[in-house]
């Protein structure tokens, strides 16, 4: 399936682009006026640079920035241009104002080549410390038997804020945080609803949603997610280990791809503007996680013609149908490779307007 991003752009006026930062007294805006970018924080601090035909040209900045300083202003005006610019698979660098050394480079997914500086897209997409607070870790292997299938011994499962990152269609940020008892009012309530309970099967009073929610917390191969828009939750999703999972032995599930589960409670946050956000947010903060994971795989219901389309046309595709306990489920699955690839961070081109 050729997938093809949409394009779209920040216009004059609109949210400006934030990247993300724990600290948010250091969070760096982006503002975009023709050709002319421009990097500023709180602080006084402010690059410009100017964009045309695949290069970053830098301009005089009214501040003089350290290394440090000026990679990180470097890597927001580079995710201001992938974030923004579905076609942009590569940026030169040109002018004496950028100061990065080699290894700064290297540092935000780029290379120096024949005298020019040059970062390309998906590998930009691959470095963690900039949608995440701390960078990821190759956990050092060490093999387990759970009682029913052998599998890496699994990191410490994290707390707080996990990922963010700045939806230029929507003009604010999507989060994920790992989810806490404290989140079980907004649980129960969407697992609740009768088009969420369609699917789950889990509808039940506070006490049932607070057992449920206490045991996704304990399980070691599950992180259960809640998502918010601009500190606003709207949906939770469970983050699992496939080859520890049910799914594992149907879909020949290797030691690090993982699987995910879904509900977007909020009836606000539904449509296509709002899934080509959480949907690539959900499997940009997997495959980051961890940089062995190669695949990614959901097991939807298979009745759920609508998912499975949603999904086939973010980049998915149908690898087998199943039998698992409860259901006719259709194993779909996406690669490292094609989503970076294919720079699916975008949403993508399609002629219907809503899914």
């Amino acid at each position: 399936m050729l997938v093809t991003p949409i394009k779209h752009a920040v216009h004059e006026g609109s949210a400006p682009y934030r990247c993300f930062t724990a600290d948010p007294g250091a969070s760096i805006h982006v503002t975009r006026k023709g050709a002319l970018l421009a990097a500023e924080d709180g602080r006084g601090n402010r690059l410009e640079a100017e964009l045309a035909k695949g290069v970053l040209s830098a301009r005089t900045s009214n501040h003089e920035l350290a290394d440090g300083e000026c990679r990180r202003f470097l890597s927001a005006l580079l995710g201001f241009v992938f974030s923004t610019e579905p076609e942009a698979e590569r940026l030169e660098l040109a002018g004496d104002g950028w100061q990065p050394t080699s290894t700064d480079l290297t540092a935000i997914g780029g290379h120096v080549s024949g005298g020019a500086l040059s970062v390309r897209a998906d590998m930009f997409w691959q470095v963690a410390r900039l949608w995440t607070p701390a960078p990821a870790l190759n956990y050092p292997r060490h093999e387990v038997f759970d009682g029913r299938t052998v599998h890496p011994l699994r990191p410490p499962k994290p707390e707080g804020r996990v990922y963010a990152r700045f939806i230029p269609w929507l003009g604010g940020d999507i989060a994920l945080d790992v989810a806490t008892l404290e989140d079980l009012a907004d649980i129960h309530r969407w697992m609740n609803l009768p088009r969420v309970d369609e699917f789950w099967h889990e509808a039940g009073d506070l006490t049932h949603h607070r057992r449920y929610l206490a045991g996704m917390i304990a399980d070691p191969h599950v992180i259960p997610l809640i998502a918010r828009f601009d500190g606003r939750s709207f949906g939770y999703f469970e983050v699992y280990w496939a080859k520890e999972d049910i799914v594992g032995g149907f879909c020949g599930a290797g030691d690090y791809d993982r699987g995910c589960h879904v509900i977007i409670g909020e009836d606000a946050c539904r449509g296509r503007s709002w899934f080509t956000a959480w949907l690539p947010s959900l499997l940009h903060f997997m495959f980051l996680d961890e940089p062995r994971t190669e695949r990614i795989v959901q097991e939807p219901d298979a009745r759920h013609s609508r998912q499975l389309r949603n999904l086939q046309r973010s980049g998915f595709w149908l690898s087998a149908t199943v039998d698992l306990p409860g259901k006719r489920a259709a194993i779909v699955e996406i690669s490292r490779r094609k989503f970076f690839g294919a720079r699916l961070w975008h949403p993508v081109d399609d002629d219907r307007k809503e899914p």
